[in-house]
């Protein structure tokens, strides 16, 4: 008897797993939610900030060619043609020229003998006069070149303008939705006081401060990439704009400013490291010993080795913002 019963026991509570297990593999709870598979693409970062980042690149863009371009007329290296050249091919040109206008004042004088024995008047230019007369006409070619690159410049100046105001209406149509993200106040109020900035100083026509301002843009922008989700952390792009300025400053030389740049971006480094991803090690310790000689080549005011180590820092980022997009 006792074992009939045990028979009917095991019986049971085999009858009750098959069935929890029935229950179990047709219950829909524990199929993949379509909300949960699209929650990741629904909090990407909204069109209207990638338009905004867009904007301020295309003017970043525009200013720094602009200010390359003041810089070599700067140094004095300009060619008549329009385009950017070294002082040595210029001299060279030079030197060419004057030859070819002896050579030609030696058979003009060969030409006035003939004339003088026909009777005709003839007026001699001496070599060192057409030598004169060549760097004149040199500068002369500078100069008119000079006053249209001013011209250009106005004209670009204007066009900044306008792309300005247009950055302005995207960040009014990005507002509203940081806002409903939940963006913190002193980021919306630090990026609005950052582009009212630009906008007094796109009036001062400098290309360089007006890099300063527009690179300040991308201090607060990391905050509001942070309010979506993204495939590389926005810390990169607040390293990014710590190795800019320390570039920047480094060309008026200004190591003071720079001192408070470079423990930002220290700091910053130090956050950015766990968020990254193993696939990226030999990246960051790339990034680490680029990031050393920077540090040293400010304590020492060596602004060669600043600027070679910052263009370093930037190409590694790009590095690894490439390679993160592709995982």
């Amino acid at each position: 008897m006792n074992k009939k019963n045990n028979l009917y026991k095991y019986i049971a509570l085999l009858l009750i797993f098959v069935s929890i297990t029935a229950i179990v593999s047709c219950s829909p709870l524990l199929r993949p939610s379509p909300d949960i598979a699209k929650k990741d693409d629904e909090n990407e970062p909204p069109k209207e900030l990638e338009e905004l980042r867009k904007s301020i690149e295309d003017i970043e863009k525009i200013l720094m060619s602009m200010y390359e371009d003041k810089k070599r007329i700067q140094q004095g290296i300009i060619s008549p043609s329009g385009g950017g050249s070294d002082q040595q091919g210029q001299k060279g040109q030079q030197e060419n020229q004057q030859g070819e206008q002896q050579q030609e004042g030696k058979q003009q004088g060969q030409q006035g003998d003939q004339q003088q024995s026909q009777g005709q008047i003839k007026i001699e230019i001496e070599p060192k006069e057409l030598t004169e007369l060549t760097k004149q006409q040199q500068i002369a070619k500078q100069q008119e070149e000079l006053v249209k690159k001013q011209k250009e410049a106005l004209e670009k100046f204007e066009d900044l303008k306008k792309k300005i105001l247009d950055l302005h209406e995207k960040w009014n149509s990005f507002e509203p939705k940081a806002v409903k993200a939940l963006a913190q106040t002193k980021s919306i109020e630090e990026f609005e006081n950052s582009l009212d900035s630009l906008t007094i100083t796109i009036q001062t026509k400098d290309e360089y401060k007006n890099l300063l301002a527009v690179n300040s843009l991308y201090k607060t922008l990391p905050d509001f990439y942070e309010l979506y989700t993204t495939k590389e952390p926005p810390d990169l792009d607040r390293l990014r704009y710590s190795v800019k300025k320390i570039k920047l400053l480094a060309e008026k030389d200004d190591y003071n400013s720079m001192k408070p740049t470079m423990e930002y971006l220290i700091n910053i480094w130090s956050i950015a490291k766990p968020k990254l991803k193993k696939d990226v090690n030999d990246l960051m310790n790339k990034f680490e010993f680029a990031l050393n000689d920077l540090k040293n080549a400010i304590e020492n005011r060596n602004k060669t080795v600043i600027e070679a180590k910052s263009e370093v820092l930037t190409k590694i980022i790009d590095e690894i913002v490439e390679k993160l997009k592709d995982k």
